[in-house]
């Protein structure tokens, strides 16, 4: 799904009962602080947008059955995960079990948030800073 050689990917996948959504960011090894957004490869590449949207619809299949072998195997639900990638090898999964859907969080806010978090974006809209430190004060765990 990614054109392009890549350094470090990052991968989230929010699921629940009715539904959810999945992205990710990378970035490349001649520019390693600037994170492509997966919605626009196919906007910046020569590649067929029917079979990216495939691949797409297959990275939350996936997700969703991750989910189902946590609910079959009787462990807690996890409501989002983040997972990480290294060119070099290194991984982690980051599952996160705060239930977004019922907080005043929308699903942008925990973009800005998530992007704070894993790809160190700083905020520079005002609006930002205070959802930022908002959740901070709300969230000292960092949960996302």
């Amino acid at each position: 799904m990614i054109p392009e050689e890549w350094e470090k990917f990052y991968f989230y996948a929010q699921i629940s009962e009715t539904g959810g959504g999945t992205y990710f960011y990378y970035n490349t090894p001649e520019d390693r602080e600037d994170f492509n957004y997966s919605v626009k490869i196919p906007f910046y590449f020569a590649v067929d947008k029917i079979e990216f949207r495939r691949n797409k619809r297959k990275l939350f299949e996936l997700s969703d059955e991750l989910r189902k072998v946590f609910k079959d195997n009787h462990q807690e639900l996890w409501y989002s995960f983040t997972m990480s990638l290294e060119h070099s090898g290194g991984f982690n999964m980051h599952f996160d079990y705060t239930n977004w859907f019922d907080t005043e969080y929308s699903f942008s806010d925990q973009m800005i948030i998530w992007k704070h978090k894993y790809l160190g974006e700083v905020p520079i809209d005002e609006n930002d800073k205070e959802l930022i430190n908002k959740y901070d004060n709300e969230f000292p765990n960092n949960p996302i």
